[in-house]
């Protein structure tokens, strides 16, 4: 878990949107973390903090849809529970695992003490302390414990192996976890069916892996890539000390990568460009040559391939910097001359 920041206040998104509306939740995370919301995701979102259904986002990668958690979570100051979604996670690693030496040696240690008898040591093994919470839920059980309702991060969910997918039916329904031969709370762990449930949002790169049964249970939405303007405002938020004419170079060169360089795979994302502008101010770059690109292709470069047809490019990606466009300089002054942080347009 990710506590939250003692010496910074704690706001409750869910009460912001309900009183407030969605713009006053947009403005608070654009202000505290430089992030800006697609309408769309805003508006699914903001459902999702109403109902307590878990938020399904999903898209392309370099959409910003990790992002947006972390932004949530520091903006609203919560505790944040992650999972990153890998091949071999198991159940303790989502729900629970029962400590098998802990209640070996409680066995042990009683019966040897005459403390109890064998038949009630082996029932009372089954007691909460021998039980082990995997992250997720230990968000519900954290909430159920401390009043407080935590962010759950489940970050490329389509990773997880297909039998892990089952294990959130429960969670996302009912609040709680069923745990066999628990004797406490009915062998029930969460906050059952309250009003407050943690805030779950899962990410996802792939519409097809997620399954049905689990897609029921959350309210669905599409984060896609960004224009060049959403990103120009993005870069100007992130990174508000770049001047102008970086940030257009910049969003030039990244442009040209993903239009008319198709041998690079990868395309860089929102995280590959927020870094490498923060790389070129840090170096008081301000303008990029060939050279100057090259010496930061690892910011770029996803892999082997991507790298050399990377480095192939550099002339063409020096010609797309300094190349005038009058479409996109416009855009960048438009950015910078914006008093009020907006929503993105929906596409």
């Amino acid at each position: 878990m990710i506590p939250s920041d003692p010496h910074r206040e704690v706001i409750d998104p869910r009460r912001l949107v309900r009183d407030h509306g969605r713009e006053a939740l947009a403005e608070l995370v654009a202000s505290e973390s430089g992030y800006i919301f697609q309408l769309r995701p805003l508006k699914d979102l903001c459902q999702s903090l109403k109902s307590g259904m878990p938020l399904l986002a999903e898209g392309e990668r370099g959409g910003g849809k990790t992002e947006m958690v972390d932004a949530l979570a520091h903006s609203c100051n919560r505790p944040c529970f992650e999972l990153q979604g890998m091949d071999d996670l198991t159940l303790k690693d989502i729900l629970f695992e029962w400590d098998g030496q802990g209640q070996n040696n409680f066995v042990v240690q009683a019966v040897t003490a005459q403390e109890l008898t064998l038949r009630d040591a082996r029932q009372q093994q089954w007691r909460r302390e021998f039980l082990n919470l995997g992250e997720i839920l230990k968000a519900y059980d954290y909430l159920a414990a401390t009043g407080i309702v935590p962010i759950v991060k489940l970050d490329e969910f389509e990773k997880l192996p297909q039998v892990c997918q089952a294990f959130f039916y429960q969670l996302f329904t009912d609040g709680h976890a069923s745990v066999p031969r628990l004797t406490e709370n009915n062998g029930h762990i969460g906050v059952g069916k309250s009003d407050e449930k943690p805030i779950v949002i899962l990410t996802s790169n792939n519409q097809h892996i997620v399954h049905a049964p689990l897609r029921s249970r959350c309210i669905y939405t599409k984060v896609r890539l960004p224009t060049d303007h959403e990103e120009a405002r993005i870069l100007h938020s992130r990174v508000p000390l770049a001047a102008p004419g970086l940030l257009t170079q910049i969003v030039k060169v990244v442009r040209y990568i993903r239009v008319m360089m198709p041998t690079v795979r990868d395309k860089p994302g929102l995280r590959e460009s927020i870094a490498l502008l923060k790389a070129f101010l840090g170096d008081g770059i301000d303008l990029l040559t060939a050279e100057v690109i090259d010496d930061h292709l690892g910011f770029i470069a996803r892999g082997p391939d991507d790298l050399a047809n990377l480095e192939l490019g550099l002339a063409r990606l020096e010609r797309a910097a300094q190349t005038p466009d009058a479409i996109i300089e416009q855009m960048v002054e438009q950015v910078f001359s914006e008093k009020v942080i907006r929503l993105r347009e929906a596409a």
